[in-house]
């Protein structure tokens, strides 16, 4: 194929700039910068295709449909629906909002600098956020009235409120009452994590629409570059090869441009659950922080709301987990059991009532730390693993093609120079 190809072409793209070839035929430009100029736009090719923005852009939307799947489903379980409160608190930012407006820290896992950490929470319900062009605009307290089968009491009763009722049937610190009533705070937990599983998923759904756009800016500066490029092509040879080692080289830069277009798109893959992983691990260990010190708070009040915190930072750890399976559902992230996950799940559910019986404290201490500790391996192993393998590859394949397209650069340099002069 004569000239460059989009590192992956797509339709979904925005209007192609003013066709390039009539540009330069209507310019009497002196043709030693025709030549210059042609270099200088394939070298910035090379560089921004390197990025692979073609493939990452089409695995960042397949993987935006699959989590606005997800999180359907979860709004239509169970005959579900979900009504937000018009409330407003103000200043208050959601979770995920809040950690990126802090000093998050970074990590290089492919040509992107990539924060790691993104669902921390409050103790209190807090807020969705819809992103503006200059922040973050709060739009509602993330507390929802929900239309379930069962008992109203159960599904409408917010955070505080729960909070209120637990001081008030004294499950906090008598291990009695806290027996008599674990199911019916089973119940109302079930129904507060699931909102907050709506709300987490929302909020990753936000974060990649964020990467997507990002993408999409990149191959539309691609594509621009290209066209650009393909008219200088055709301004000088009229659109055919001159030479038939120009033709060799071209096809196999074409070859090994599909070959680096894949693993790119594997790429993407991988920085997803590579992400998502981290964020468990970082979650998971703040919920482990948080749970060993409910044990040393006297206050009732207090130590309730410190265990509520301690549930919501869990389930913030436990929906970055399955986002991160989802996202890589071909690999079996190594530490990361079905069998660990719902004891994990269990204990969450039961969190309240936990903490006035010190045997199940105690027992779910030991189920937080071992989780918190594969979660941190397997993060880890994950990273390990992409160096040892994908990565390599992919460094692999882009040396393949930036070494031909700098040879097709030289020896087109050279042609164009002599056909132009």
């Amino acid at each position: 194929m004569m000239g460059c190809s989009s590192s992956m072409d797509t339709s979904n793209i925005t209007e192609e700039p003013v066709n390039g070839l009539a540009r330069w035929q209507q310019m009497s430009a002196d043709p030693v910068s025709i030549v210059k100029e042609y270099v200088r736009l394939d070298e910035k090719i090379s560089k921004l295709e390197s990025t692979c923005p073609g493939p990452r852009m089409a695995t960042a939307e397949a993987w935006v449909e699959h989590l606005q799947t997800k999180r359907n489903s979860l709004l239509g379980m169970d005959g579900m629906e979900v009504v937000p409160k018009v409330q407003q608190p103000k200043d208050e930012l959601s979770p995920l909002a809040a950690q990126r407006n802090s000093n998050e820290d970074i990590l290089v896992v492919d040509a992107y600098d990539t924060p790691t950490t993104a669902l921390h929470v409050a103790a209190n319900p807090t807020p969705f956020a819809t992103k503006q062009q200059n922040g973050v605009v709060p739009i509602g307290n993330g507390v929802g009235v929900v239309a379930r089968h069962g008992n109203d009491i159960v599904t409408n009763t917010p955070t505080q409120d729960l909070a209120n009722l637990a001081l008030n049937l004294g499950v906090v610190g008598d291990v009695n009452k806290a027996s008599t009533h674990e199911d019916f705070f089973a119940n109302l937990s079930e129904s507060a994590l699931h909102l907050i599983s709506l709300r987490y998923f929302t909020e990753i759904l936000d974060h990649t629409k964020v990467r997507l756009k990002a993408h999409m800016e990149s191959y539309a500066a691609l594509n621009e570059l290209y066209v650009n490029q393909d008219g200088i092509i055709a301004f000088i040879s009229g659109g055919t090869y001159m030479s038939r080692l120009e033709e060799s080289l071209d096809s196999q830069l074409e070859t090994a441009r599909d070959v680096r277009d894949k693993l790119g798109s594997a790429l993407e893959q991988w920085h997803i659950c590579g992400t998502l992983l981290r964020a468990c691990a970082n979650s998971a260990t703040q919920c482990l922080h948080q749970w060993r010190k409910v044990a040393k708070i006297v206050n009732p009040k207090d130590k309730i709301q410190a265990a509520l915190e301690c549930r919501n930072t869990l389930q913030a750890s436990l929906i970055s987990l399955e986002c991160a399976q989802l996202s890589l559902p071909h690999v079996e992230i190594k530490y990361v059991s079905n069998r660990q996950i719902l004891a994990v799940k269990h204990c969450n559910v039961y969190i309240i009532t936990d903490i006035a019986n010190l045997a199940r404290y105690e027992h779910t201490s030991k189920v937080l730390a071992a989780y918190e500790s594969n979660m941190s391996k397997g993060s880890t192993w994950l990273y390990e693993t992409f160096n040892k393998t994908l990565r390599k590859d992919f460094d692999k394949a882009e040396e393949t093609v930036r070494n031909l397209s700098k040879t097709l650069r030289e020896h087109r340099e050279e042609m164009f120079t002599a056909a132009r002069s």
